[in-house]
């Protein structure tokens, strides 16, 4: 591979990090992560950016280091920061708003079957509430008397059965 086949793949890596920085960037604004989310994603992206750098240096110059990896890194960084970036960062806040709107949109089609299913059960959930409440009410009158006489009956044996102790 020639240098400038390696500078090239050196200036690539820069780029693709600040592509990928931008992207880290604006899916946090967008998430509004706190400081415990913006710690642990501040990591992630340290690694997935370590790995990157790896691949790109490993293509360009099978890891040999040498100074212009480092100046060509930043050169490209500092590129796409300069020329690309407010545009890209524009493109992803679309896409995730876009996203965000398909989701809410997907919501909003599955309440829709939903509602219809709660307006057609509607009578028939009110006349089965109103027969239960008539079949509870007849139970009531014809049961309730005759099990409450029941229950004092077994309450006055057991107490027949077993008095009250008494320190006599």
């Amino acid at each position: 591979m020639s240098e400038f086949q390696a500078f090239f793949w050196v200036v690539m890596a820069g780029v693709v990090v600040g592509i990928f920085f931008d992207f880290y960037r604006s899916l946090r604004h967008w998430l509004k992560w706190g400081r415990i989310s913006t710690w642990a994603g501040d990591l992630l992206f340290s690694l997935a950016a370590l790995f990157i750098l790896f691949r790109f240096f490993l293509r360009a110059n099978a890891l040999d280091f040498r100074i212009y990896i480092l100046w060509g890194s930043v050169l490209g960084l500092f590129l796409y920061l300069r020329f690309l970036s407010k545009l890209i960062i524009k493109m992803y806040l679309r896409l995730f708003y876009m996203i965000s709107y398909f989701f809410w949109l997907l919501k909003e089609g599955v309440k829709i079957p939903i509602r219809g299913v709660f307006v057609l059960m509607r009578p028939p959930y009110a006349l089965l509430r109103w027969f239960s409440f008539l079949i509870y009410r007849i139970l009531e009158a014809f049961l309730a008397q005759p099990l409450k006489q029941i229950y004092l009956k077994v309450i006055f044996f057991w107490e027949r059965l077993f008095p009250p102790r008494t320190k006599g």
